[in-house]
C-alpha cells in the first residue's frame, strides 16, 4: 500500500472516532429534550451540512483539498468540545451547525484526494481497496470508541465523550497535514471548478441519476443509524449496553464494506441498499409487536440488516461518483451528492421522530420503507421510455 493510502486510513481512524454517537440522542433527551426536539438539533447540522457542502466542495478543489481537511478537523474538535460543555438548546444548535460546516469539507475531500493521487501512478484497483479499507476503518473507529463512551458515559457522564470525541478528531489534523499527499491536483481557477461541475449534472443523465437515487436512499441509511437509540430505548436495553450492541452492528458494516461487489452482484449497487433497507425496516416494524427478548431480537436482524446497508453506502457512492467526475472538480461532485443525500434526510428527519414520538416505532418504520421504495422509480421510468423508444423504431 502506498504510504499516502495509509495516512488515508489512519485520518479515517482518527476523524471517526465518536465516543457519543451511540447515546447523542438520548443525551439530548437527558438534558429535558423531547426526541422530536433532540432529531431536531441533528436536522441543524444536515441543514449546514447540506447547505455548505458545494462551497466547501468548491474551496477543496480551488485551494487545496488538503488544507480543507486540516480545517474541517479543527472546526469539529472545537464544536465537540462545545456540546460537551454547554446545555442550551439555541448553543448546541450553532455547534451542530459548524459541525455540519466542518462535515461538507471533509466528506468527499479525502476521497478526492486519494483518488487522484493513484490515478497519477495508475492504480485505480488499489484506491477502490483502500477506499474500502478506510470506510471499514471509519467503523471500526466508531464501534471502539462508542463501546468504550458507553461505558465511560455510565461510569462518569454522557457530556464527558463528547470532549474525548473533540480529542481524537483534533489528533487527525496533523495526520492530514503532515501524511496525506496532494500532488497531482489540476490546477484552476474558481470559475473552471464550477462550470466543470456545472456540466457534470447538466450533460450527465447518469450522474443526474445516481444524484437522486442516492439522496432517496441516504434517508433510508441515515433513519436507521438514528433509529438505533430511540429504537434501543424502547425494547428498554440498558445504557451500558448499547455502546457493545452499536459495536456489534458497526462491525456488520465493516465486514460489509469490504465486500461491497459480491453483496451488491446480484440487484447491482444501488438497488441492493434499497432492498436492504426495506427489508431491514420491515423486519424493524414487526419488533414493536413483541416485547422482551423476542422484540430484542427481531429489531437486531433489521438493525444488522441495515448495517450491511450502511457499510457498503458510502463507498458506492463515491465509486460511482468517481466514474463520473473530472479530476479539476471531483470534490465539488462529491459534495453535489452529500448535499443531496443530507438535504434530504434533514426534511424527513424531525417528521420521523415525529412518528415515532406520537406513532411508535412501527409507524416510523413504515415509513422509511415507503419512501426508500420510491428510490426505484427513476429506473422505472428509464425503462419504460427504453420501451417506447425500442416500439417507436
Amino acid at each position: 500500500m502506498e504510504p499516502f493510502g495509509l495516512a488515508f486510513i489512519v485520518f479515517r481512524f482518527s476523524r471517526n472516532s465518536y465516543f457519543h454517537v451511540a447515546f447523542s440522542v438520548l443525551y439530548f433527551q437527558s438534558l429535558g429534550f423531547s426526541l422530536a426536539t433532540a432529531l431536531s438539533l441533528e436536522s441543524f447540522y444536515y441543514v449546514a451540512k447540506a447547505g455548505l457542502e458545494v462551497p466547501s466542495g468548491v474551496f477543496a478543489d480551488r485551494i487545496g483539498r488538503k488544507m480543507t481537511l486540516v480545517l474541517g478537523s479543527l472546526i469539529a474538535a472545537s464544536c465537540y468540545l462545545g456540546l460537551g460543555l454547554c446545555d442550551q438548546y439555541w448553543q448546541m444548535m450553532l455547534f451542530e451547525a459548524g459541525l455540519g460546516l466542518s462535515m461538507s469539507m471533509a466528506s468527499g475531500t479525502d476521497s478526492a484526494l486519494v483518488y487522484d493521487e493513484y490515478r497519477a501512478i495508475g492504480k485505480i484497483r488499489e484506491y477502490e481497496r483502500v477506499e474500502s479499507a478506510g470506510w471499514g476503518m471509519r467503523n471500526i473507529a466508531r464501534g471502539l470508541a462508542s463501546a468504550f463512551g458507553s461505558v465511560f458515559a455510565a461510569w462518569y457522564t454522557m457530556g464527558s465523550t463528547f470532549i474525548l470525541t473533540s480529542i481524537a478528531i483534533f489528533i487527525s489534523a496533523p495526520v492530514a497535514a503532515i501524511f496525506l499527499r496532494e500532488g497531482n491536483r489540476k490546477s484552476t481557477t474558481l470559475k473552471g471548478v464550477v462550470l466543470s461541475a456545472v456540466s457534470l449534472v447538466q450533460r450527465n443523465g447518469e450522474y443526474r441519476r445516481v444524484l437522486l437515487q442516492f439522496a432517496i436512499i441516504t434517508i433510508g441509511v441515515k433513519a436507521g443509524f438514528w433509529a438505533f437509540q430511540p429504537f434501543s430505548d424502547l425494547h428498554h436495553i440498558p445504557l451500558q449496553w448499547i455502546g457493545a450492541c452499536f459495536t456489534a452492528l458497526l462491525f456488520v458494516s465493516l465486514v460489509a464494506s469490504f465486500f461491497v461487489e459480491r453483496i451488491c452482484g446480484l440487484f447491482g449497487l444501488l438497488h441492493t441498499q434499497t432492498a436492504l433497507i426495506v427489508a431491514a425496516f420491515v423486519i424493524m416494524s414487526l419488533s414493536f409487536a413483541s416485547t422482551g427478548v423476542a422484540g430484542i431480537v427481531i429489531v437486531s436482524i433489521g438493525l444488522a440488516l441495515h448495517a450491511v446497508a450502511q457499510g457498503i453506502s458510502d463507498p458506492i457512492m463515491r465509486i460511482l461518483i468517481n466514474r463520473y467526475a473530472e479530476s479539476e472538480s471531483r470534490a465539488t461532485a462529491m459534495s453535489v451528492a452529500s448535499m443531496a443525500g443530507d438535504g434530504a434526510f434533514s426534511l424527513v428527519a424531525p417528521l420521523f421522530g415525529y412518528l415515532i414520538d406520537k406513532h411508535g416505532g412501527a409507524a416510523g418504520s413504515l415509513a422509511i420503507v415507503l419512501v426508500s421504495l420510491s428510490a426505484l422509480y427513476p429506473d422505472l421510468i428509464g425503462r419504460q421510455k427504453m420501451q417506447r423508444k425500442a416500439l417507436s423504431s
